[in-house]
């Protein structure tokens, strides 16, 4: 039933864009860590908020199954600064109520011996980190000998040195989640089990009339604003409730999985003689994370078969605590990597194996803000949801009652739900999936120009012409592709590496045709 039809409103309009009275009352729609952070923030501020969950507990989904790794570490400079603050939040709440958080020894990001690639890339990514870590907790460059004092089990034969982000780890999702959830209600906030929403109608007044059948029957209650936070069935809520099409809500549902090993005998043997856990290792070259569960070890690899779901726009409505089945052939790869980094895990079996349902964009990053709808949000598709939740909360609940991003947030492009336009297809944006799922622990060099999911792209008049004509092409986020410089006659697309830091092999004929520019002329598309 599509109960919610409206025309995309003129950029004067876009809700965050003018000024307004702030919401007295907000319909948030799921109870995942998402819904229920946003919950407290808007509680904390004085807005009346209720939160349906459809199911009869929080954490229902994805966030209960989630492998709760929260860290300091990112590559850019404006997730960095989310992630210093999560773990400002994070360590706030464990240290007044326990939440399950495991920080003592922090993560490594492992460089082995010969990757030039990935020591240049570190060494950028800890200079950038300088700019903006809590002074306490500095990112840093560690040495072989480091590594292994700090994680005695790992074999660092081939590891030159690592990246170590230190009081990060992992977290427990569910304690996490409901502790959130008891501060929400401390506020006022008020959550309610068993409901779900079956319509949601614009009054002309402005806000929602919102249908909800629980264990009672229907009601209608009337809200200023309503949020989706819906997670897997974020996207089945755009389309199915709010009348909204694929374009406006680019995701799919995904398989991930992790394994979980036997016990270590050495892990045992640390526990009792009281040492720290052991750190997250990041094992880049392997594609994965690896952990230590109780007294074995978790691996979570990004598979290079990514898997999009038996249910691309969401799970059957039943799905809430269930899993995929597990698939170890698929991770046989990864595990001998690990192995090889941890021999220990050569001599166990592996207890469980979780393949869980994700929900991804084309570009990994959340949907967190406006939408077409005045007075609607979305803050869903949290691909690492238990990391961003709690600061995503916190910007999302800066921009419903003031109007704008808060102080020391940098996410507008980044997070928008609308930052994908028309020109998405479900085509397209597998493509994109399926490329930022498998490149996860990839370098990402400079200028590099990836291509997923651009060939099912309708392709401008002028494309063929200008291919002729030796244009490279680059992708603007219009759905076309353009011109980014024209090879010379004698120059051939080999010539052309991309996956470079620097001394880029274009240079020069750019610069050629700047100087053309300068002194003659030229057409701008």
């Amino acid at each position: 039933q599509q109960s919610f039809v409206v025309d995309p409103p003129p950029p004067a309009m876009i809700p965050s864009r003018v000024a307004r009275a702030a919401p007295q009352s907000c319909c948030i729609v799921g109870g995942g860590i998402a819904g229920v952070a946003l919950s407290r923030e808007l509680a904390r501020h004085g807005v009346g908020v209720t939160l349906l969950e459809r199911t009869g507990q929080l954490c229902s989904g994805a966030t209960w199954h989630a492998a709760g790794l929260v860290t300091r570490f990112a590559g850019s400079p404006k997730l960095k600064k989310l992630h210093v603050r999560s773990l400002a939040m994070l360590n706030e709440m464990h240290d007044r109520a326990d939440i399950g958080l495991h920080r003592d020894q922090g993560s490594i990001r492992l460089i082995e011996k010969g990757d030039r690639d990935r020591y240049l890339e570190a060494q950028q990514q800890v200079g950038m980190s300088a700019l903006y870590d809590d002074p306490k907790y500095p990112t840093r460059m560690i040495s072989r000998a480091e590594i292994e004092e700090m994680h005695p089990l790992l074999c660092t034969e081939n590891i030159d040195c690592g990246v170590h982000t230190p009081w990060d780890g992992d977290i427990d999702p569910t304690l996490l989640t409901n502790a959130v959830a008891k501060d929400a209600k401390g506020f006022g906030a008020v959550m309610k089990m068993n409901m779900e929403v079956k319509a949601v109608t614009a009054r002309p007044t402005g806000g929602f009339d919102v249908t909800i059948v629980g264990p009672d029957g229907e009601s209608v209650q009337q809200f200023d604003t309503v949020v989706n936070a819906a997670g897997l069935w974020s996207r089945q809520f755009s389309e199915d409730i709010m009348g909204l099409s694929f374009a406006d809500h680019p995701c799919f549902v995904i398989e991930h999985q992790y394994v979980v090993s036997e016990t270590l005998p050495e892990i045992a043997a640390r526990q009792k003689a009281g040492l720290p856990r052991l750190p997250v290792i990041r094992d880049l070259a392997g594609s994965q994370y690896i952990r230590q569960e109780r007294t074995g070890i978790l691996i979570g690899p990004y598979e290079q078969d990514c898997r999009l779901s038996p249910y691309p726009k969401a799970p059957p409505r039943d799905f809430e605590n269930e899993l995929f089945p597990g698939d170890l052939e698929r991770l046989e790869d990864n595990i001998m990597h690990a192995i090889e980094l941890i021999p220990g895990l050569g001599e166990v079996g592996f207890i469980n194996t979780t393949n869980g349902p994700t929900i991804w964009t084309g570009d990994s990053l959340a949907r967190c803000g406006r939408t077409k709808i005045p007075g609607y949000y979305d803050f869903n598709t949290l691909t690492y949801g238990i990391t961003h939740g709690l600061p995503l909360a916190e910007y999302l609940s800066h921009v419903m009652i003031h109007g704008e991003q808060p102080k020391g947030y940098d996410l507008f492009n980044e997070a928008d739900p609308l930052r994908y336009n028309g020109w998405c297809t479900p085509e397209s944006v597998e493509g994109l999936v399926r490329q930022t799922y498998t490149h996860n622990n990839q370098p990402y060099f400079p200028y590099e120009n990836r291509k997923g999911g651009r060939e099912e792209l309708p392709r401008h008049s002028l494309y063929e012409a200008m291919a002729k004509r030796g244009a490279w092409f680059g992708f603007a986020n219009a759905g076309v592709e353009v011109p980014l410089f024209f090879l010379p006659s004698n120059a051939s697309a080999e010539s052309i590496n991309e996956k470079k830091f620097s001394h880029q092999d274009w240079e020069d004929i750019v610069a050629a045709e700047a100087r053309a520019v300068l002194k003659g002329g030229g057409v701008s598309q």
